[in-house]
């Protein structure tokens, strides 16, 4: 599965690469909204975990701006405290939020009921 991770905490963005390469995925890794949109415009990926507070272009930006590029890409949303952003992000097509810090049983649960889970994995690659 081609999984985007978007994060601007570099820890995050590693331990999701880390875990996810594991599991046999192909991951680019970008730590911000606007980086986010360039690769969805570039290249298509299956899943998305996003942060919802990054600087340069935030969660719910990110989430909009993508669903004009690709209607179908599923996005799930990473947020260290519940608010309206995240809220919002839903309301615009991401599928769930998860809070940080989340156990890495919740990133797999997420993979395993990815209806594309079972295509073939491929080598992960950071960007």
């Amino acid at each position: 599965m081609r999984i985007l991770v978007v994060d601007d905490e570099a820890i995050i963005r590693h331990l999701l690469t880390d875990v996810l390469k594991d599991d046999q995925h192909l991951v680019v890794a970008v730590e911000n909204g606007k980086e986010a949109v360039d690769k969805v415009k570039d290249s298509s990926f299956d899943l998305i975990f996003s942060d919802v507070h990054m600087p340069v272009l935030n969660g719910l930006e990110m989430v909009k701006k993508i669903r004009t590029i690709d209607k179908n890409i599923t996005i799930v949303m990473m947020d260290s405290f519940p608010d309206l952003l995240s809220e919002l992000a839903q309301e615009e097509g991401a599928i769930t939020c998860i809070h940080k810090p989340f156990e890495l049983k919740e990133i797999r649960e997420i993979l395993k009921n990815f209806p594309d889970s079972k295509k073939n994995k491929e080598e992960t690659v950071i960007a």
